[in-house]
């Protein structure tokens, strides 16, 4: 979770946080607190309002695993090339590598319960200790057995107390929670699959258009003429859904392909060829726009697994 807790340093953490044994507790800008227990595992209770204009909120993917317990709010869960719309307790799992995003659709306050983990949290239960439900390799939304709901609920409840309240048993109490609600959701629940509904085949063929051609691509123009749209209306539709413009989504691609080959340990030049830039300095410029790092540094920092002294108070 080093790539996490960096990035949000940079972006949306303010600079301090709170320390106890194994727990670090982090402020962010939007008003909910991260609490990272130990070094792989985040968890985060968020209640925010928001309206549509102003919702922040884009596609996107993770190296790590997300899961989002839904509570409240006019939203829906845009995943793959599905749309979820969620009742209350429903949870979704995103492995790693799976773009995603929430999608308001009108005013509300939206409230839900964020988990995000490296493989690594259970390291030390041996092999094949990741709950089944997991390993997958898609995107899922289940819901809990109707007579499991109330010890469902108890222990986010309890989560939620305990990390309010913290001292330094804290991580370990949170820990040992996490672990029965993962144990619960692997025992009593199943896929939620009345909640999906497929994406528009026209807003899926463009995202697929892009996917495929992204290192190609220099501009919305191509797409729009590929598909014999107008500019203006192929961008809206594509941000109608996605939270993003195809713009940006390029970008993107481009970006998180060159993010993958340093993250393999591939040179500099090896990620600029694998991002489709036609110009070095055009690949950097983009590179510390998404990322607010050059792309040697952010080579230095996580491909070799060095990261840098992180502040604590």
């Amino acid at each position: 979770m080093n790539n996490y807790l960096t990035e949000h340093l940079r972006h949306f953490y303010n600079p301090s946080c709170e320390q106890y044994q194994n727990l670090k507790i982090y402020s962010n800008k939007s008003g909910w607190n991260d609490f990272f227990i130990g070094q792989n595992i985040v968890y985060s209770h968020r209640t925010t309002s928001y309206i549509p204009p102003f919702f922040p909120e884009k596609l996107h993917t993770h190296t790590y695993y997300e899961i989002c317990i839904f509570l409240s709010g006019k939203i829906t869960y845009v995943v793959s090339s599905n749309e979820v719309f969620p009742v209350r307790g429903g949870i979704l799992c995103i492995p790693p590598g799976i773009s995603h995003t929430a999608r308001l659709i009108e005013k509300s306050e939206y409230d839900r319960m964020v988990f995000y983990f490296d493989t690594k949290a259970f390291e030390f239960l041996g092999p094949g200790s990741l709950p089944a439900f997991l390993c997958k390799t898609d995107a899922d939304y289940l819901t809990v057995s109707s007579e499991f709901r109330g010890r469902y609920y108890y222990l986010l409840e309890q989560l939620n107390y305990v990390a309010a309240n913290p001292d330094g048993d804290t991580a370990l109490q949170c820990f040992s929670l996490i672990l029965q609600l993962l144990l619960l959701i692997e025992q009593h629940a199943q896929s939620g699959r009345e909640c999906f509904s497929k994406l528009p085949s026209k807003v899926l063929q463009i995202k697929n258009y892009i996917d495929l051609n992204f290192q190609t691509l220099t501009s919305t123009a191509e797409i729009a003429d590929h598909f014999f749209y107008s500019r203006e209306y192929i961008s809206r539709i594509f941000k109608q859904y996605f939270n993003t413009n195809l713009s940006e989504y390029i970008m993107a691609k481009k970006i998180e392909a060159a993010k993958q080959a340093l993250n393999d340990g591939q040179s500099v030049t090896q990620a600029f060829s694998a991002s489709g830039y036609r110009s070095m300095s055009a690949f950097i410029n983009a590179f510390r726009t998404v990322t607010s790092m050059q792309p040697s540094a952010y080579r230095k920092q996580f491909s070799s697994g060095q990261t840098k002294k992180l502040p604590h108070h």
